[in-house]
Order: C-alpha cells, then structure tokens, then sequence
C-alpha cells in the first residue's frame, strides 16, 4: 500500500489507495472492481474495514455499487461531488461539503419525469433511482403518467414546460424503429414526437431519455446493454446444446427490443446456426400488459397472441428453445406451452432477454433471464439531467449500462440462481 497520511484512519488510508489504483489504472466508469474478500486480502485487512472503505468511496462518487454483481468505478464529472446515495455516480465540487440546493425565484427547483405508468418492479426501480439522486440534488420531483399513450406524453411535456420545470427525464412510450443500413430510424408514427424534443432542445431545456431513446435525436441518454442482452441470452443456450432456438417479440420494435433482436441473430451467425424464419415470432401485439390491471402481469394475454403462440409451438420443426424480449412475453410463452403440454425445461429451455427479477420468480419454474440494472439506470439518468441543468456537462452524454445473466431453473441449466456480470460482444 502506498504511503498515506499517517493521521487518517486506516479505511481513509485504504480508500485513498484504491482511488489512486483506478486513476493510475485509467479504469473507465462501469468497470468492475475487485470483490470486498479479494481487497480484504490484498490489504491484510478485515471485511468491515473494506466495506467502510468502499462506502466512503461510493459517498464521494467514486464508486457505485450495484447489488449482486458488485461494485464499479463511477461516471466521473469535471469536479468532484459529494452525494448522500449510495451507489450513485455523484460527485461533488470539493469547496462544497453538504448537498447543493438549487432554487429558482427564492423557490425549490423541479424536475419533470414522464414514464407510462407504475406497478412493476422494471418501471419502479427507475424511479425509485431517479428520485433518490434528484432527492440528493435539493430538487423536487413532479410525476406524470403517459399511460402509453403518445398524445398524454405530449401533453404533460407541454404542462411540466408552462410550469418552468428545470429539466425532464423522459421514458418515451413505445417509439417505433426499423433498421436501415445498419442503424436505426423512426417510423411515420414517431414524427410528432421528434418534433416536440427538437423544439426542447431549441428551448435549450435540459432533457434525458431513460431505458430507450429516438435515433435522429443527439440527446443524452441512459439505457441496458441490450444488444447484449439478447446475445447473451442465446449464447447460454447454445453452450446448453441447443441448436433451434427461437426470438419471441411483438410486430413492432422500440430501440430496446431491437437491440435485443439485433444481439440474438448476430449470436445465431457467430455459432453458424441456421436463421430459419419459422424460428422467429415477431407479430405479437401486446408487449406488456394493461397500465390499469397489473394482474395482467401473470395472466394470459389476448386470446389473438395466445393462439399465435399456440400455432407457433406446435410447427413440426418448433424451437427447443426460446428467448423471449421481456418479461411479460416469457409468462404468455409459458401460458401456450401449458396448453400444448410441453414442459419448461423439459421441452422447451426459456430465457428472458429483458425485464425483472421479481416476476420472472413468481412463475411456476423460475425463469432465467437478463437483469438490467434499472436503479441504476434512473440514478444515472438524474445524475446527467443534474449536471445539464448546472452545467457542469457541455456534452451530450449517451451511457449503455452492463446487464446480468440470472440463471434458474426455465433454462434446464443444472445451476440455479447463478448470476454472471456479462461482458459486451462485439457489435457488427
């Protein structure tokens, strides 16, 4: 360990030395560190004195930590930062020791948050992360609820404007994409709404989109990995043995599950396995259930996608496997898999290439799927919005947050429980 001042305590000293070790090292934000038992051994010390140390760390915004798969180095702003969060990326001016307030007219700041709707575990942890870090800035949060619907979204951007909020986080409702040449861009249906963020941007209004964003738009942003997502879901049922592995989707894509799609087909070709078309279901209609009855989550969906399910499973060439590109399409696959009397795993391996961990153990075989971090997606996202509004970034900042492989029982794997921080293919 590298000399410190002899006066700090010894987690100070041991804090100190880490720091030094990740500006030394040039480690980029969202690298992993090493485990608490690793770094107890490399410094001769107890796990409690580790674990002071880290928090310290993640109280200046050095680190952040994101549970269960560890901690990791922080998203770094042009001066040091001190938030009262753990696991946020915050870090503080060094002359200031106490959260900064921010008011306008002798009044609290506010930040608007447009998102479809609350009730699952996916939308609730953004949230949750948003208003923790907005919370630490001394601002004030105000919610509205786009139930989906593109015309409500638009109206409670156009109300959080008339009320002079100080910036927005946005989680646009289902933004249509194809892909062309290789890149994405909107569909007819998402003009209106590039339209309205292009007239914020010419307000200069600070704005961030979370977990999906719109191509022709150059704004920051915040969302999963979800390329490898995708990839990763089909490369762990290929190394199970499977060689017919199908995608479940919906007929329409937002960035998110294309990512998804884009990551399963590039893993297909990297393992020259056959793209047979009868081995893709994109035309479901209904990618989550109703905003209104969150029962829905584990109910059947519409009787129309249930049958094209059904039609799909019973194709004498049917996949032996499936990943699916959220949550509550692997319940309406496990629903159609019932009726058919086909077995999961026996008979048919499952993976979730995006979602939550909470609905996908509610099943009746736990389901192995993709966990993206979507706590620290909000956190994230407030923190950019924070820095925007104080100017403290000139720059648009655009994050792909790393995603978790959860492994349990639906994919047949003799591991349960078994979650694996996933390293980013390549994309091409």
């Amino acid at each position: 360990m590298q000399e410190q001042e002899p006066q700090l305590p010894l987690y100070r000293r041991i804090a100190q030395s880490i720091h030094q070790d990740i500006v030394q090292r040039s480690l980029v934000a969202h690298t992993k560190i090493s485990s608490e038992v690793d770094l107890a051994r490399q410094f001769g010390v107890s796990h409690g004195t580790i674990t002071k140390a880290l928090e310290s760390l993640v109280r200046e915004g050095v680190l952040y930590r994101q549970r269960p798969q560890g901690t990791f180095v922080a998203e770094v702003a042009d001066a040091p930062v001190s938030a009262s969060v753990e696991s946020s990326p915050a870090i503080e001016d060094k002359r200031v020791r106490e959260t900064p307030s921010f008011a306008f007219h002798g009044h609290t700041a506010f930040v608007g948050i447009v998102i479809p709707h609350l009730g699952t575990d996916f939308l609730d942890g953004m949230v949750l992360g948003v208003e923790s870090m907005t919370r630490s800035f001394g601002y004030g949060l105000s919610f509205a609820y786009s139930e989906d619907d593109e015309g409500l979204e638009r109206y409670h951007i156009e109300q959080f404007l008339r009320q002079g909020v100080a910036g927005m986080i946005i989680y646009p409702c289902d933004h249509r994409v194809v892909e062309c040449d290789d890149h994405y861009i909107s569909t007819a249906e998402g003009q209106e709404r590039i339209a309205l963020l292009q007239t914020l941007q010419a307000r200069q209004v600070p704005f961030v989109l979370m977990d999906r964003y719109v191509p022709e738009i150059d704004v920051s942003h915040v969302v999963s990995d979800d390329f490898t997502a995708g990839y990763a879901s089909t490369q762990h049922l290929i190394k199970l043995g499977h060689q017919r592995i199908g995608f479940v989707s919906v007929s329409y894509q937002v960035t998110s599950s294309a990512g998804r799609y884009a990551g399963y087909l590039q893993c297909l070709r990297d393992h020259h396995l056959p793209l047979e078309p009868h081995l893709s279901l994109n035309a479901l209609q209904h990618a989550y259930p109703s905003a209104h009855d969150h029962y829905s989550l584990v109910e059947p969906c519409c009787p129309e996608d249930t049958q094209r399910l059904i039609t799909y499973l019973r194709h004498p060439q049917r996949p032996t496997a499936i990943v699916t590109m959220n949550d509550y399409l692997s319940v309406q696959v496990f629903y159609a898999a019932e009726q058919l009397s086909l077995s999961i795993p026996e008979d048919l391996a499952l993976v979730c290439s995006g979602g939550s961990s909470r609905l996908t153990s509610m099943l009746r075989v736990p389901l192995t799927t993709i966990v993206q971090p979507v706590g620290e997606i909000g956190r994230q996202s407030a923190y950019i919005l924070h820095n925007l509004i104080s100017q403290r970034f000139s720059t648009i900042r655009q994050l792909k947050l790393p995603v978790s492989l959860l492994v349990r029982k639906s994919c047949g794997s003799a591991a349960n429980s078994i979650v694996q921080t996933l390293p980013a293919p390549t994309e091409r």
